[in-house]
């Protein structure tokens, strides 16, 4: 049986936000990893297999309070190995619940996707809460579907948390996200010193500072904030240009110098952004506080930091 006073396990705990939450949560996390990795403390990791049957599972979950389930394959599995993405990351979840149960955990937190809501992430909308997951891509499907493993046993308390674009370090210059549209344009400023744009970058996008995700996910775990479903966003639009152009002088004021910045020129004005609602949270006094400079500047220290291993690969 959990005890109340016991470790939170987190899933992927060696992913972006899986690394920084582990940190966040110190001497309380039990890492579950399905390959230790260096820059983790040993004593906090499990090697753990949400492929495995659940009876393997469960005792890795023996004496924790609660779990965190960041485990799943990303976007970028998922446009390449649809199939695979979609099986895979609904056998973890499904594992993940029904060896929480054996165990007796309590509570299981899970961080989902804005992008479950599919189309309906449109220009002008209100995107709340209340709208049903309309998932279009592999990705999103996999998450939504995951979502209803979660919360289809009333043995066990789900807290689905939709995250929007995280923006911030990551726990170490290996963790494979360059990819993410932040953490991709901060690392070409530093290591190239021009930021190249795929679009015209007039798209609009929810930042949270990763920072701030990690406290909110973190808050979740509290009795006060129900069962149910919630978006972990900023609630504050931004384009994709934008953020770019705010690289730009984040990394002048803190190198001395400006980059570049190319790609297609912007067509017309912007569409009008939809909008992240974050009431769910917000009316527990739960939102996100910093600004997004804050998260840009944490990923270009940490680029400058760990330019030589960026540049021989690390993260690619």
């Amino acid at each position: 049986m959990p005890s109340p006073d016991g470790p939170i396990a987190v899933s992927g705990a060696a992913g972006y936000l899986g690394g920084r939450v582990v940190a966040a949560l110190g001497t309380s996390a039990r890492a579950l990893l399905r390959t230790p990795v260096p820059w983790l403390p040993a004593h906090l990791q499990v090697t753990c297999d949400l492929l495995r049957p659940a009876d393997d599972i469960a005792r890795s979950l023996e004496g924790a309070s609660t779990a965190i389930h960041l485990a799943g394959h990303n976007e970028v599995v998922a446009a390449e190995d649809p199939e695979r993405a979609l099986t895979e990351t609904v056998a973890m979840a499904d594992s993940l619940r029904s060896a929480a149960v054996a165990v007796g955990i309590r509570r299981i937190v899970y961080v989902s996707t804005v992008h479950v809501y599919g189309d309906q992430l449109r220009p002008g909308a209100l995107v709340h809460e209340g709208l049903e997951a309309r998932p279009t891509s592999a990705y999103a499907r996999a998450r939504a579907t995951c979502e209803d493993v979660l919360r289809a046993d009333a043995a066990v308390e789900c807290v689905v948390l939709r995250l929007s674009n995280a923006v911030g370090a990551p726990a170490d210059p290996s963790v494979d996200r360059w990819t993410l549209v932040a953490s991709d344009l901060c690392r070409q400023a530093v290591l190239d010193r021009t930021m190249v744009l795929r679009s015209t970058g007039q798209q609009w996008r929810d930042f949270i500072v990763l920072e701030d995700a990690c406290r909110l996910v973190l808050a979740t775990l509290q009795d006060r904030v129900a069962p149910g479903t919630y978006n972990l966003a900023s609630g504050r639009p931004a384009t994709v240009r934008s953020l770019a152009e705010l690289i730009q002088d984040r990394v002048e004021r803190m190198c001395g110098w400006r980059p570049g910045l190319e790609g297609p020129a912007p067509v017309g004005e912007p569409d009008e952004p939809y909008v992240i609602g974050t009431d769910g949270l917000g009316s527990l006094g739960l939102r996100a506080e910093l600004p997004l400079e804050e998260g840009v500047d944490e990923i270009i220290d940490h680029c400058i930091k760990h330019e030589a291993a960026l540049r021989g690969g690390a993260g690619r």
